[in-house]
This record gives C-alpha cells, sequence and structure tokens, in this order.
C-alpha cells in the first residue's frame, strides 16, 4: 500500500501526463488517465504533510488551466462547426438556385 505522500506524488505524475496529452490534443489519452486517477484521487486522506499540500495544489493548478483550456476549446469547435453548418446552408441554397 502505497503512502499518502507516494500517493500524492502519484497523482501528480499522472496529472502531468494528462497535462502532456491535452497539450497534444490527444484527449483519448487524456480521458483514460483521467479515468485511472480517479480512484487514487478518492483514496487522499484529508490529513497531508506540507509537502504533499504543495503538490496537491500544483496539482489543482494544473486541473484549473486544463479545464480552462478545454472550455476555450470547446467553444472554438462549436464556432467552427456552426460556421461549417452555415458553408454547408449556402452551397444548399447555392444549387437550389442553380437548377432553377
Amino acid at each position: 500500500m502505497m503512502s499518502q505522500t507516494e500517493l500524492v506524488e502519484r497523482l501528480l505524475s499522472i496529472t502531468r501526463d494528462i497535462e502532456q496529452a491535452a497539450s497534444l490534443a490527444d484527449w483519448p489519452q487524456a480521458a483514460r488517465l483521467t479515468e485511472m486517477r480517479s480512484p487514487l484521487l478518492m483514496a487522499l486522506s484529508a490529513d497531508q504533510a506540507p509537502a504533499a499540500l504543495e503538490m496537491i495544489r500544483q496539482i489543482q493548478a494544473i486541473d484549473a488551466a486544463l479545464l480552462a483550456d478545454a472550455q476555450t476549446t470547446q467553444n472554438e469547435l462549436h464556432v467552427e462547426f456552426e460556421a461549417a453548418i452555415a458553408r454547408t446552408r449556402a452551397a444548399g441554397q447555392y444549387q437550389q438556385v442553380a437548377r432553377m
């Protein structure tokens, strides 16, 4: 069984791997790593050494940055999707007019 410090070190390592996967837009890998990390997060106890608390703060900061990046990416994809739909509609209307 891992000590709490070892557990936090492992969590930080996985979190950095998630950050790396996200930076490469490898969302399936980021999701797999997040699923792998979840039970370890649940195993954390409230009582932590100061060094472990600092690592937990690093994990929280990385998670917050990843969430912000994911929201930005989602918004950008939504805008691109809407633009693609508009182009498809315009092309369809053009074809209808061309057939007349």
